[in-house]
């Protein structure tokens, strides 16, 4: 198993971040993946329910965290995109080996697309 090591943190599977099936070693990981799944996909009905089940679990303020984090980084994300900003060379170089161990190179954006479209109503 390939994790990282985050200071004093604890231990982390950077694989799960594109596979569903691992487990991440983030505190609330699950909770937190069906939560940022809807986010992103604008499913905003099932996060609606979600947010009022996982507020349970996680506290009011983690699950705060958790959606601005989530929402930041998606409109981040979408900008970046859309502007067609290349990731830096020294952040590229220093991420290299993370990329490519948990796959997100090979994300290709047809599969972006198909995986993140929000769902349409009916």
């Amino acid at each position: 198993m390939h994790a990282l090591m985050l200071r004093a943190s604890g231990t982390f599977e950077l694989r799960a971040v594109t596979d569903a099936t691992l487990q991440s070693g983030v505190e609330f990981g699950d909770e937190i993946r069906e939560l940022v799944d809807a986010t992103v996909q604008g499913r905003w009905s099932d996060l609606a329910a979600l947010r009022d089940i996982h507020e349970q679990t996680m506290g009011s303020q983690v699950l705060v965290d958790v959606l601005t984090v989530a929402s930041g980084f998606n409109g981040i994300t979408r900008v970046a995109d859309a502007t067609g900003i290349p990731v830096d060379p020294v952040p590229a170089k220093d991420s290299e080996e993370m990329r490519s161990e948990v796959g997100i190179d090979a994300f290709h954006y047809t599969e972006k697309s198909r995986r993140y479209a929000p769902a349409t109503p009916g």
